[in-house]
């Protein structure tokens, strides 16, 4: 009768061994994405955010950060299939939709509310005048970039010398840049962050202008894939959305303390004072950098494109409808969760 129950109570031991390991693994498997964001930059602090509070992670999602160095880059890594999606300006799926590919990109959740790189000078300006750049050396970005399109805008705007604005230096590479203004390249240039926090504190570079402030709010990088792996991954695509509304939540309540130390795994090249100073910065130049909703804004979307064809890169007639290169279901999902919480 022992040996009896004894051989009852094993089976029934393992049973429950085996049910709760099989429901541990079951819980511990998380979807595995690869998503492709342009640098590695605090401009995108309420992503990085939602990564080491574990959003993501809590929404069931494993998802590896790529660097692609170029918004460009970011463009073709999706259309290689080498990345679920990606994080970069609105101009790189606006090219793909105006492109040959059947696969239309689509955007589904908004990041980043304006420019978020500054305008720096070489040496101090106590009251900066844009008319100050007339036959200066200007390091600016990739023709065609979203950093690039923005600064010209600008320019425009502020009535800079044609051809200043022509002979500005597009030709140094993303990874390029940091080396050529250190050496002496240059009497202005824009730089995003944590790049022109380290060359202020080399002393090379003071801060004139915040491009973001002058443009106001145009949507700058927004999450997007192909429409076939949205279509397959829509669930994939609300966790992700769910995760980003969150962090965007906790970021506009937390210190600038708390946010250096969120984000600190991202940069390990930089101290926490670095970090901070950094936070303060992109809080302090007028205008919200980060956009405080997953929602893409339309007047954001149409802002952006109306830059583009300033810039000499978008035909007026090419512009994209919102409702062509959006989809709003999964931010409008995530910001009803966030509300509720």
């Amino acid at each position: 009768m022992l040996n009896k129950m004894t051989r009852s109570f094993t089976l029934a031991l393992t049973a429950a061994v085996l049910i709760g390991g099989s429901s541990a693994s079951f819980a511990a498997e998380l979807v595995k994405l690869k998503m492709a964001e342009v640098v590695r930059s605090q401009f995108y602090v309420p992503m990085y955010v939602a990564l080491a509070k574990g959003y993501v992670k809590d929404e069931g999602l494993d998802v590896e950060l790529v660097s692609a160095n170029g918004g460009d880059r970011v463009g073709a890594l999706i259309l290689a299939n080498q990345a679920d999606f990606g994080l970069a300006g609105p101009e790189v799926p606006i090219y793909i939709y105006n492109g040959e590919s059947p696969d239309k990109p689509v955007i589904f959740s908004a990041l980043t509310a304006t420019d978020g790189l500054f305008f720096v000078s070489r040496t101090k300006i106590d009251k900066f005048e844009w008319s100050m750049l007339k036959g200066k050396k200007i390091i600016g970005y990739r023709p065609g970039s979203t950093p690039q399109l923005y600064l010209e805008y600008v320019m425009k705007q502020q009535g800079v010398d044609a051809q200043t604005i022509k002979d500005i230096v597009t030709n140094i590479g993303q990874t390029a840049r940091d080396g050529a203004w250190a050496s002496g390249n240059g009497d202005f240039g824009i730089f995003t962050e944590p790049n022109f926090t380290k060359h202020e504190q080399a002393g090379n570079a003071h801060l004139v202008a915040s491009i973001g402030k002058e443009v106001g709010r145009a949507d700058y990088t927004l999450f997007f894939a192909k429409k076939s792996w949205l279509d397959k991954n829509a669930e994939s695509a609300q966790k992700w959305t769910n995760a980003i509304a969150k962090a965007q939540a906790w970021t506009k309540k937390a210190t600038a303390e708390e946010i250096a130390d969120a984000i600190a795994p991202f940069f390990p090249g930089l101290t926490k004072a670095d970090n901070v100073a950094v936070v303060n910065r992109f809080r302090t130049v007028g205008v919200p950098i980060w956009a405080t909703s997953t929602v893409p804004d339309e007047a954001g979307i149409a802002k952006a494109q109306e830059i583009m064809v300033v810039g000499g890169v978008l035909p007026a007639d090419k512009k994209v409808p919102y409702d062509k290169l959006v989809v709003t279901s999964f931010s409008a999902k995530a910001e009803k969760l966030v509300a509720g919480q």
